[in-house]
């Protein structure tokens, strides 16, 4: 007789990002790509690019500090 034992339900390895810590990042990125690309990063061009003022206003400086991070380069000898 064949016997099927059901596994545990896996748990999660890591807990998803909030809508909050999507946005940063989202922003974050953004604002890479614009200053690569030569352009100025300001409020005003965030809203330019779709974001609303208070959304720039309450995620910029959490997405500037994620979006200095990510564009320092550190070479190791």
């Amino acid at each position: 007789m064949i016997q099927y034992q059901a596994q545990p339900p896996a748990a999660p390895s890591a807990p998803t990002a909030s809508c909050r810590e999507a946005l940063t990042g989202r922003m974050a990125d953004q604002m890479r790509e614009m200053a690569f690309a030569g352009e100025t990063v300001s409020p005003e061009t965030l809203i330019q690019r779709g974001w609303t003022a208070e959304t720039v206003e309450r995620l910029s400086p959490a997405a500037i500090a994620q979006a200095r991070r990510q564009s320092v380069r550190r070479v190791e000898r």
